[in-house]
C-alpha cells in the first residue's frame, strides 16, 4: 500500500509571517512615532513603549515559536518519534465556544484514533508546530481513511501527542 506524505513538520515554516509583519509594522509605527514626537520636542515614551511592546512580541511570537518547531523537528530526525498506522476511527469535529461572552466566537476541535491505538486531538486555529489541520487546505480526514501518523508527546504524557508527519493511502 503506498502512501501520500500530505503534511511533514520538517517542510513547515517555523513560525507564521503575519506575526513577524505585526511586530515589524509596530517597531516602524512607534519609531516613527517617537521620531516625530522628538523633533516637536515633545515626549517620544509613548513611540519607545510601543517598539519595546513589538521586540517582546517578537521575541515572543517569533522565538518561541522557532524553538518549538526545532524541537520537535528533533524529535523527529533522533528517533524519539513513534510511528502509528491503520485506518482512522471514531473521528469528529466539534464547535466550541471561545471564552469570549461579548461574541459568538467558536474554534473547531478535531479528533480521532488510528488503529484504535493512539488518540490525536487538536484545535485547527493553533499555532503551534505539528499538524493541526489548519493549513490553507484542509485534509478531509473520515472514518475508515487508512493512514500512518509519526508522532510525538511533546507537552507530556498527559497531552494528546503531535502528529509530526501524516501520510494517507492513496
Amino acid at each position: 500500500m503506498g502512501y501520500e506524505v500530505v503534511y511533514d513538520v520538517a517542510t513547515e515554516p517555523p513560525f507564521s509571517i503575519e506575526v513577524a509583519w505585526m511586530a515589524g509594522g509596530l517597531f516602524a509605527a512607534g519609531a516613527v512615532w517617537a521620531l516625530v514626537r522628538k523633533r516637536r520636542q515633545k515626549s517620544p515614551a509613548t513611540g519607545y513603549i510601543m517598539m519595546v511592546f513589538a521586540s517582546l512580541l517578537a521575541s515572543l511570537g517569533i522565538g518561541l515559536m522557532t524553538w518549538d518547531h526545532k524541537r520537535v523537528v528533533a524529535m523527529l530526525t533522533s528517533g524519539e518519534a513513534k510511528v502509528v498506522e491503520g485506518p482512522v476511527q471514531r473521528w469528529s469535529t466539534e464547535q466550541q465556544r471561545t471564552a469570549r461572552r461579548d461574541r459568538h466566537e467558536y474554534v473547531t476541535y478535531e479528533s480521532f484514533y488510528v488503529g484504535d491505538q493512539v488518540w490525536f486531538g487538536y484545535f485547527w486555529q493553533v499555532e503551534q508546530a505539528g499538524f493541526h489541520n489548519g493549513g490553507d487546505e484542509t485534509i478531509e480526514l473520515r472514518n475508515g481513511l487508512m493512514v500512518r501518523a509519526t508522532y510525538a508527546y511533546a507537552d507530556g504524557q498527559d497531552e494528546p501527542p503531535r502528529i509530526l508527519k501524516l501520510e494517507i493511502a492513496r
